[in-house]
């Protein structure tokens, strides 16, 4: 290799499973940071966790975003479900189908791109395309992908994101492309507690004050409002993965849900799902990458949903980062709709699009021809493949004057505005968690829309 590696590399991707198993966890073994002890996971009690509710969703602006195995994780999660997903922002990621269920050449070639993957994950990607295990490619066609690669990323080089942004121009897709920053492996927002030139935990990384969110919101969306730099308004609902699949395929029990109260009222909104990395999972770091990524600020102002589902650790399958599925530790269909962990992403991304009142007019599709693969300039561009604009939605139906109500969490489950689950009182429609069902817990509850309540009111 050109240069030394730095001894937490390969860290974030967990791909020094190979070693690990060679050696037979020898001291100091790779087994969670080096020289720790295997990592154990406390999930969320069941009882204290909600249900996961459903909004208004324009559904031609759902985005996914993820950093290193969440990067790939996204990639596969955008060309496999590309009739769901159509913005994607890849920190640190790679090709589709990178890995090609390899372990030996996710270390290689997906991280230091020791030779290309393109020609395999294209053929791959058109195989399964024409198969029907992922959506169409032709859905990628005009689409947009901002990535991000910083110049000293020793964990995935940035010719791996070369690579991906080849791949994406090849199909169709728009893409943005920040690589000029001499930044670490992580994600770059300016609430990261990280120095932009290294890499280290929570891999929350700030550059100077750069706001690489607001660089693609901007670029997928058009004008963006400024951020909330105060005090939260909406809610962080802690929602329960198991009906999901949480609890196996290495999926938490229990994940994450922003709801700006714009968004609980019935107002249409934009769904985005983010996703960690490795190392990153809630017993590792809590709940930073939610604090310090920088889009619950911008979901305030912009009516924007931010899903955050959560994987976890484990020995088997052989895991022990935390790591997203992007190599196949899982099953050999890790990167098709049918997926375990895929599969459960887009049912959480169905249930919360399953209150849409308004179906927004389809993007028409670009008259652009996808251009052939290559090798990128070392700053690549963004692709000449416009997106026009779409045709505004219809105006969402009027919902009814808000009406309050305050009573016991009891009270309320006897007559009808909310439901008892596992002991706990849950708005119904919104599924806030309100309290323990009982007479001593007082709530005011707003009701929004037929049989739709939230907590608070005017």
């Amino acid at each position: 290799m050109p240069h030394s590696v730095p001894p937490r590399r390969l860290v974030l991707l967990g791909l020094i499973l190979v070693a690990l198993t060679a050696a037979g966890c020898a001291a100091g073994g790779f087994t969670g940071a080096p020289g720790t002890a295997p990592q154990t996971h406390e999930r969320a009690p069941r009882a204290a966790l909600a249900s996961l509710g459903s909004y208004n969703v324009d559904k031609t602006k759902t985005t996914v975003a993820g950093i290193s195995s969440g990067g790939f994780m996204a990639v596969q999660l955008h060309v496999a479900f590309s009739g769901t997903f159509h913005f994607a922002a890849i920190y640190a990621g790679g090709p589709y189908y990178c890995a090609q269920d390899s372990l030996s050449t996710a270390q290689t070639t997906c991280q230091y791109a020791t030779s290309s993957s393109l020609s395999a994950s294209e053929s791959y990607l058109d195989s399964q395309s024409s198969a029907g295990t992922i959506d169409p490619k032709s859905n990628l066609n005009g689409q947009k992908a901002y990535l991000w690669s910083g110049t000293m990323d020793f964990t995935v080089e940035q010719k791996t994101m070369n690579d991906l942004n080849s791949e994406y121009q090849h199909y169709g897709v728009a893409t943005t492309y920040d690589n000029t920053y001499a930044s670490g492996h992580g994600w770059e927002s300016p609430d990261g507690e990280v120095a932009c030139g290294t890499t280290a935990s929570p891999y929350m990384i700030d550059c100077s004050g750069y706001d690489s969110e607001k660089t693609w919101l901007t670029y997928f969306f058009g004008t963006v409002s400024a951020k909330n730099t105060g005090t939260p308004t909406g809610t962080l609902i802690n929602f329960d993965q198991t009906p999901y699949g949480g609890g196996a395929n290495d999926l938490d029990t229990n994940g994450y849900l922003y709801v700006p109260n714009t968004c609980a009222n019935g107002a249409q909104c934009t769904l985005i799902v983010a996703l960690d990395g490795c190392e990153q999972t809630q017993a590792t770091i809590g709940t930073k990458f939610i604090t310090e990524a920088g889009l619950t600020k911008y979901a305030d102002t912009n009516n924007l949903l931010i899903l955050y589902p959560y994987q976890v650790s484990s020995n088997t399958p052989l895991n022990p980062n935390g790591c997203w599925d992007w190599w196949g530790y899982e099953t050999s269909t890790y990167a098709v709709k049918s997926g375990p962990q895929m599969a459960a992403i887009k049912k959480m991304v169905d249930k919360i699009q399953s209150g849409t009142t308004t179906t927004p007019t389809p993007t028409p599709t670009p008259t652009a021809t996808p251009t052939g693969g290559g090798t990128p300039t070392p700053t690549p561009t963004p692709t000449p493949h416009a997106t026009p604009t779409p045709t505004p939605s219809p105006t969402p139906t009027a919902t009814p004057t808000p009406a309050c109500f305050t009573a016991s969490n009891y009270a309320h489950v006897q007559a009808g505005r909310a439901h008892d689950s596992l002991g706990y009182a849950l708005t119904n429609g919104s599924n806030q968690n309100m309290g323990l069902d009982n007479v001593f817990y007082q709530t005011t509850l707003k009701q929004t829309g037929p049989n739709y309540y939230v907590i608070g009111c005017p």
